[in-house]
């Protein structure tokens, strides 16, 4: 083989050698702008979850200070409604105190001769 040859075999060799670096730093690169595609994309997601959670959070406290004002609500109707049932029960009793009083009273009518009627109004 002649030195031309030689040195064609070499810079072919050369230029092999070459390419087949460039396409392995090719990968490479590609490799790293992927990473940095991907690493893009979960801040992007990281940031869009910590901001549901964060107005998950704050629907959350909103719904526990109107759960607590509900309770408070719910306590004030429940004494209210048990101060009405006290009332209702004391005017059932002066109802039923009432009626036996018109009833001595008609009793004593009725003895005394006096016819009275039913509904509450005199004859005249």
């Amino acid at each position: 083989m002649t030195p031309e040859i030689w040195i064609a075999v070499v810079a072919c060799v050369g230029a092999l050698g070459s390419a087949a670096f460039t396409a392995r730093s090719s990968r490479a690169t590609a490799r790293v702008e992927a990473s940095k595609v991907d690493a893009a994309a979960y801040d992007r997601a990281k940031a869009i979850y910590e901001s549901a959670l964060q107005t998950l959070e704050e629907q959350l406290t909103k719904l526990r200070e109107r759960m607590t004002e509900l309770n408070q609500q719910l306590a004030h109707e429940q004494d209210t409604s048990a101060a009405m049932r006290a009332q209702v029960r004391e005017l059932r009793a002066q109802v039923d105190l009432l009626e036996d009083t018109v009833a001595d009273l008609r009793l004593q009518l009725s003895k005394a001769g006096i016819q009275s009627e039913p509904d509450g109004t005199e004859e005249p």
